[in-house]
């Protein structure tokens, strides 16, 4: 079927045009952060009990997270602290090395605003110790005036309600 040389395209709204673009974003990329919406593992233990009849199995939790007070958590809430918009990623703002936070980056580059990001890559110990910090299992991870907001899937639910741009705004309020 042959469309007229003439006809006007129709019109389409931003929300409609981006929500395939950066569901495909994140699918495309999902190859290599094939772990960023898998559920936390959780490591156990297995302690076995004696008892005159039988053998009793219990599963004990490790504890992987670091003390409130160690350096990598210290480091992570000073970062928090200091910077009014932060992006825990995989890569950096001008490279990113995963689809999810190239998805997070591009929301937060929608809206103009200088916002600092981390490489959770280049250092193993802020890669685990921001999961702790926010109790959250992926990267990335926004924070915005000292807030947790969540993770990329989060960000676009509050960018397409118009949430996400609310707390911009007052973030970038508090910048000036």
């Amino acid at each position: 079927m042959k469309m007229a040389c003439n006809s006007k395209p129709s019109m389409i709204d931003f929300t409609t045009m981006i929500r395939p673009i950066l569901f495909a974003t994140a699918l495309l990329s999902s190859a290599s952060c094939s772990t960023a919406f898998a559920p936390a593992a959780t490591a156990v233990t297995t302690q076995q009990q004696r008892t005159s009849s039988s053998t009793i199995t219990s599963l004990t939790p490790l504890k992987m997270s670091d003390s409130p007070d160690s350096p990598t958590q210290l480091k992570i809430q000073s970062l928090v602290d200091d910077n009014p918009v932060l992006l825990f990623m995989k890569g950096s703002k001008l490279f990113p090395q995963c689809g999810f936070s190239n998805t997070a980056c591009q929301i937060l580059q929608s809206y103009n605003i200088d916002f600092e990001s981390v490489d959770v890559l280049a250092d193993e110990q802020i890669r685990q110790g921001v999961k702790d910090f926010s109790q959250w299992p992926t990267i990335p991870q926004l924070y915005v005036c000292g807030e947790f907001v969540g993770g990329s899937d989060i960000m676009i639910e509050m960018y397409q309600s118009g949430e996400l741009g609310e707390m911009i705004e007052k973030a970038k309020a508090d910048m000036v």
